[in-house]
């Protein structure tokens, strides 16, 4: 387990990271994992007074199958777990996520894929997607359906890297099997690099989205540039900015512009310790019913101390600031915690997380929630 996190810096790095499941499309795998947890909650719908505590126990189950075949591979990760809670067992609830895809080895340097994403999810009142339910409706149903397809040209060690991506995107929120909120993107977008040497490339993207919420329509236009570079073969940095620029159908707003940009660093100080410190702005689609969009600005730290083959301790911190498009509302959500996971052997595997969450908002009082969690795991 202590190994490089640089290895293969261009495959990796070079282009930005984005929520999904990794393959590596080298190595065929077959990984099934269950597992068990139980998360205690000290403030279960982030108020700031009556506070409700509460216990949850989460079961469930984690395929991961990938296959290699001539010309093709196909990756099928699936996660189904159970939520049940102690006292408020009208949150029990079933849970998914899908995200199948099929990758085509066109050339050597050729690649086309084809990805898709199915999940059902539960946010409970005050958390991140769900700022603005109120404590009565307790939690939602979020649901997503989205497919996407890449065309990408280079790999390591190609100069020239190109990646052109045209998908879409649905999101709905139900509350007691009652419409919330719709969320519908469609987007293309490009991603390119161009190696100066071995250890710096210059980076660009194009971004453009065409998206509806709750039937009202925008459309965000986004370009930016940066460079990614390697130390020593131990850290690592990208940098991407630019601008953009947000349109509304109607008379909802005439245009929204403003600056983006994504960093990543990380930093493997020797075989042991690992720091990783993020940093973005974001034009995004708003779940308020006052406002069409949002600007979200997130940081993000975390370091990682690999204490021997088994032990893994780890600390970590965020800032998320929301600030809505067409009211005066903001919102900051700061979180600190920690962690603990343990390789018991080969198969067997538990964590053990602390984290405290405190909510600011203007003119009102400030929130926060402490959580203990800990999980078994067994994988075959």
């Amino acid at each position: 387990m202590n190994r490089s996190y640089f290895a293969g810096f261009i495959p990796l790095f070079l282009f930005t990271s984005a929520p999904g499941h990794a393959a590596d499309w080298e190595k065929a795998h077959h990984e099934v994992t269950t597992f068990l947890g139980v998360l205690n909650n000290n403030n279960l719908f982030n108020t700031a007074a009556a506070r409700q505590t509460d216990q949850r126990v989460d079961a469930g189950l984690r395929w991961d199958w990938l296959g290699l075949f001539e010309g093709y591979g196909v990756q099928v990760p699936l996660q189904i777990e159970r939520h049940s809670y102690r006292a408020t067992d009208d949150l029990d609830a079933s849970l998914y996520q899908l995200h199948p895809e099929v990758r085509f080895f066109l050339s050597a340097q050729t690649d086309l894929a084809f990805k898709a994403t199915v999940q059902k999810q539960q946010v409970l009142a005050g958390d991140a997607a769900a700022e603005f339910l109120s404590v009565a409706e307790q939690a939602l149903t979020a649901q997503q359906r989205g497919a996407e397809a890449t065309l990408s040209f280079g790999r390591a060690p190609d100069v020239q890297n190109l990646q052109l991506t045209l998908g879409t995107d649905r999101r709905q929120q139900d509350v007691r099997a009652q419409r919330l909120s719709q969320l519908d993107g469609d987007f293309v977008k490009a991603l390119y690099s161009h190696k100066l040497n071995e250890n710096v490339a210059l980076v660009a993207d194009l971004l453009r989205r065409q998206e509806q919420q709750n039937g009202l329509s925008t459309d965000l236009n986004q370009y930016g540039a940066g460079i990614a570079v390697q130390w020593t073969g131990q850290q690592f940095f990208r940098l991407t900015a630019g601008r953009f620029s947000r349109s509304y159908a109607g008379a909802v707003q005439a245009e929204n512009a403003g600056t983006f940009w994504q960093l990543h660093n990380l930093w493997q100080f020797d075989a042991r310790w690992l720091l990783e410190i993020s940093s973005g702005r974001s034009s995004v689609l708003s779940y308020a019913s006052k406002s069409v969009s949002q600007l979200d600005t997130e940081h993000q730290a975390s370091l990682h101390w690999q204490y021997d083959q088994s032990h893994r301790f780890s600390l970590f911190a965020s800032r998320l600031t929301s600030t809505l498009d067409q009211t005066t509302y903001r919102r900051n959500r700061q979180a600190l915690g920690s962690s603990w996971q343990w390789q018991w052997s080969r198969q067997w595997q538990s964590l053990l997380r602390l984290s405290q969450v405190q909510r600011t908002q203007q003119q009102q009082p400030d929130r926060s929630r402490l959580e203990l969690a800990g999980e078994v795991r067994w994988s075959w």
